[in-house]
């Protein structure tokens, strides 16, 4: 089943008397994308992102105090 959006092309919107909408040209099926939802596929994906950015960020981190540690050693 194709899901989308009726709209009235060529012609006006009229209410019916039993409330049924009614198009005096033709109905057309326009697309509309699926809703965002939140699943646990996403909440694994965005963890991973926000691991592997800390662990970046970290490496860096233990990289200059390393460096620094030797430079110290030097002097």
């Amino acid at each position: 089943m194709t899901t989308g959006a009726l709209l009235c092309t060529a012609g006006t919107v009229s209410i019916a008397g039993d409330g049924a909408p009614l198009c005096s040209g033709y109905w057309t099926l326009a697309p509309v994308p699926e809703p965002f939802t939140v699943t646990p596929e996403l909440i694994a994906d965005c963890a991973t992102a926000f691991g592997a950015g800390f662990g970046l960020v970290f490496f860096c981190w233990a990289a200059a105090y390393g460096f620094r540690a030797v430079l110290s050693l030097i002097r």
